[in-house]
């Protein structure tokens, strides 16, 4: 009933203050207490650090240079060892047989494939048919008659007449 009161009477004093929606302020992130003593390990763990590399951690040891210099010098002129890529006659021999081995059934395997020629006349006469204008093709066709007239052909112009107007690979396809 007291708390109440006191409640009632600051609302009194302060209306502004009290028209605030109530949030809570001392929330914690998620998963802090989970990833705090990680935190705190690590910087542990660069204090540490810091006090051993004291104020220059990027200093080069004295006559650091000099010894170099004789040390790069005295590998230089140590005998390098010598790894064989062959160490016997009989790896050698049998690398060498397989190689043949497998160029010789790439070789087999390659004649049977069937050989693809082109045709460059074919592909010309395919361009010069899409460089033609969409104009003239309607004028030359508003222009020629395309009533049929029965005509009677004998075997020679029909023969003539396919060989000039279908190609070879037109011919042989299978409808």
């Amino acid at each position: 009933m007291g708390k109440n009161l006191e409640n009632e009477e600051w609302r009194e004093e302060a209306p502004r203050l009290s028209g605030l929606p109530v949030e809570d302020v001392f929330s914690v992130p998620p998963n802090y207490f989970e990833e705090l003593s990680a935190s705190i390990e690590a910087k542990i763990a660069v204090d540490r650090l810091k006090s051993l590399a004291g104020d220059h951690p990027f200093t080069v040891p004295s006559g650091y240079f000099d010894r170099m210099n004789a040390e790069v010098m005295a590998k230089a002129k140590s005998p390098s060892k010598v790894l064989k890529l062959w160490r016997s006659g009989i790896v050698k021999y049998a690398s060498a047989a397989c190689f043949l081995l497998i160029a010789g059934l790439g070789t087999y395997f390659y004649q049977d494939q069937p050989k693809q020629t082109v045709n460059y006349a074919e592909i010309a006469n395919e361009q010069m048919l899409f460089d033609i204008d969409e104009d003239v093709i309607i004028e030359h066709i508003q222009g020629t008659d395309v009533s049929i007239q029965p005509t009677t052909a004998d075997q020679s112009d029909l023969e003539s007449y396919i060989l000039n107007n279908f190609s070879t690979s037109e011919l042989t396809a299978e409808y």
